[in-house]
């Protein structure tokens, strides 16, 4: 089965898969599965500022048409 992993570049916008309105971080690097996030806004009762995440946890922020 062949598919493709999306890659992360250096400054995209990013949000967690689980909280999308609620979360928005910057990309500050990708090594493989991981993509390291600087966390911009984020839900007050967690509080990750940065850090790496897995891939399938992180999606792009859709763009506005």
């Amino acid at each position: 089965m062949d598919f493709k992993t999306n890659k992360f570049n250096k400054g995209e916008l990013v949000q967690y898969f689980r909280l999308p309105l609620e979360t928005l971080g910057i990309v500050k690097g990708h090594d493989g599965g991981k993509v390291e996030v600087q966390w911009i806004l984020w839900p007050d009762n967690v509080r990750p500022h940065h850090g790496w995440f897995p891939m399938y946890k992180i999606r792009r922020v859709e763009k506005a048409s």
